[in-house]
């Protein structure tokens, strides 16, 4: 499993993701039954890609190999053999959706910028869906995660609520608080009585109405 966080201001787009890959292993105890247990493989999973050709962001949480290839190798080939120049973030979600058969089981988050206009798409074999806009079609400011969800449900979710204020929050505010959910969900699981599925180096990608961005990446810095 992994975590992803995406946050959504008006500065920009923000995402990051843990680096743990982990694999499991099916059989049966003596008594027949199944048991699958779960096990770290690495620490250098590239959750998240930014496309070299038309500057949108693609996170993927869910299953880590498909047909022996790794998902960011499929997003590289998926990009190489279906991604033109000019395709809008909208485009992308709707190609990565067309392989819904292929890569089910996982979820994608593709985010982007279109005429200054900022896109945040989910997307799963059941379809897509934009998660930046609100129920009249308004752009919205906010943000969410996906994956390991205890923590971070539990710090923002539980009562009282935390209370945020996307509209004033600077880009630099909202790299930090990127980071920081995917930090704490990390030392969450560090500290507790689970399977560490969560660890590794902490990719951060941004992209502004002008421009992407590593500001954290565990390749290129």
């Amino acid at each position: 499993m992994s975590i992803i966080s995406i946050v959504y201001l008006p500065e920009g787009i923000v995402i990051a993701a843990d680096s743990r890959l982990t694999g499991k292993k099916e059989y049966k105890d003596k008594d027949g039954n199944n048991i699958i247990e779960r096990f770290p493989l690495s620490d250098n999973a590239q959750k998240v890609v930014l496309l070299n050709k038309c500057q949108v962001g693609i996170a993927s949480c869910g299953t880590a190999l498909i047909d022996g290839k790794t998902i960011a190798d499929c997003i590289r080939l998926f990009e190489m053999n279906d991604v033109a120049e000019n395709d809008t973030p909208e485009i992308v979600a709707e190609k990565l959706l067309q392989h819904g058969s292929e890569f089910s089981g996982t979820i994608f988050y593709v985010c982007g910028y279109h005429q200054d206009v900022p896109y945040v798409y989910a997307v799963a074999s059941s379809g897509k869906a934009r998660s930046n806009v609100d129920k009249d079609g308004n752009v919205k400011y906010s943000f969410s995660w996906v994956g390991e969800k205890e923590a971070l449900n539990k710090l923002v979710n539980s009562s009282p609520v935390m209370n945020t204020n996307e509209l004033l929050m600077p880009l630099k505010d909202g790299i930090d608080l990127a980071e920081f959910m995917v930090d704490v969900t990390i030392k969450y699981q560090r500290f507790s009585d689970c399977i560490k599925t969560c660890e590794g180096p902490i990719d951060v990608l941004v992209m502004t109405k002008d421009k992407a961005f590593w500001h954290k990446h565990k390749l290129y810095k």
